[in-house]
Formats: structure tokens, C-alpha cells, sequence
């Protein structure tokens, strides 16, 4: 397929307030509820893949929180990034858990590079195929992955669908909510991050292989 290009209307979000002289405020502080649900979950990391999930997730709140008080393309690079990592090292999570423990640490470093590469790829020749290929792919490969209608990676995917859903409409939810549909993404992609931790040791885990 031809390059994917960054669309400069993507910065363009619903809510432009300053509040308390923080611009976009709203954009900005729905992301510390990634930084608290990795600092909470990381109490139960007992894996490298896991804490690293966790200090990427924790990463987006710094770096979304960057880019939506200047939202521009540099700034973009620093939201991208540390969700690039939550994603990689996620997927070999899974991979070592439902595949192979053994598999699952071979690959989280060269999952981590041909992540974070494709953000970089992305900065240097504004192409976007590679990082729609690291944030999509895995999700939809976990899907081969299910183990029954209770296994937390069903929450973890219907919640972030559902923030990609709010993030499409941010402009028509705005016409609802003042705030328009972002700030709810960041809520509802954290909550897929917290589902997805908190039932590791809940009874809503599902078996493992």
C-alpha cells in the first residue's frame, strides 16, 4: 500500500480551552489516570515484559500529556513513543503466556526495537504504515490468543476499541460533551490497561497455556 501520511487536521481537537493556564487542559490531565494505574499494578510485575508495559503506559501520560498542551508533529513523536513500548512489550507478554514463556522473552527486544523504529521511520518520512502495523497487528493477534468469554484480554480490547471510537468521534461527541470525545479516550484506554492488570489476580483471569 502507498505511504500513510500524518493528516495535519488530527491536532485539530474538539476542546481547545486553558483552565488554570494549561492549554488543551482537559486533553492534558485525562492522562494521569495511566500514570496511576501503572503505578498500582506495579506492585504485581513479576516479569520484564509486564514492568515494561507499565512504565510505557506510565510514559503516556508524560508524553500525551506533551503533545496535547502543543499538539504539533514533534510533540505527536513523544505520545507515539512510549505507547509503542506498552504495545510491544504487551504482546510478548501474551505471547509468553499463552505460548511459550521461553518465546515471550525472546521477543520483547526485537518487539521493543521494531517498535519504537517505527516511530521513528514515522518522524523522519512521515509514513505511517509501520506504526499502524505495531499499534493494530498485535491487538488483532491477541485475538487468536482468547481463552473464553472471562479472559481479561476481552476487556482490554473491547476497552481500547472503544477509546478508538471516542477519539474518531471527538468532534461529534463535543457537540454532547464540552469537552469532546479525547479526554474520554485517555479514561477508557487506561481502564482497558487497568482491566487488563487488575485481573491477573482476580478470579476473571482466564486459563492459561
Amino acid at each position: 500500500m502507498p505511504p500513510i501520511r500524518q493528516d495535519p487536521a488530527y491536532h485539530g481537537f474538539a476542546d481547545r480551552r486553558t483552565i488554570i493556564g494549561v492549554t488543551n487542559f482537559w486533553n492534558v490531565v485525562s492522562n494521569l489516570p495511566f500514570l496511576v494505574v501503572a503505578l498500582w499494578g506495579w506492585r504485581g510485575a513479576a516479569t520484564a515484559e509486564r514492568r515494561i508495559f507499565l512504565i510505557g503506559v506510565a510514559g503516556v501520560t508524560f508524553g500525551s500529556g506533551w503533545y496535547h498542551a502543543h499538539p504539533d508533529n514533534a510533540t505527536l513523536f513523544w505520545d507515539r513513543l512510549p505507547m509503542t513500548v506498552a504495545f510491544m512489550a504487551l504482546f510478548a507478554e501474551v505471547i509468553g503466556k499463552r505460548v511459550s514463556s521461553r518465546t515471550g522473552r525472546r521477543l520483547l527486544i526485537p518487539l521493543l526495537v521494531f517498535g519504537v523504529a517505527s516511530v521513528i521511520y514515522w518522524r523522519y518520512t512521515d509514513d505511517l504504515r509501520f506504526y499502524v502495523l505495531v499499534q493494530f497487528f498485535p491487538l488483532l493477534a491477541l485475538l487468536l490468543l482468547l481463552d473464553g468469554r472471562r479472559d481479561p484480554l476481552l476487556s482490554l480490547i473491547g476497552l481500547y476499541a472503544f477509546a478508538k471510537l471516542l477519539e474518531w468521534q471527538d468532534h461529534a461527541i463535543a457537540a454532547v460533551v464540552s469537552t469532546g470525545g479525547h479526554p474520554w479516550k485517555h479514561l477508557a484506554a487506561s481502564a482497558a490497561v487497568f482491566a487488563y492488570v487488575a485481573c491477573d489476580s482476580h478470579p476473571c483471569k482466564g486459563k492459561e497455556r
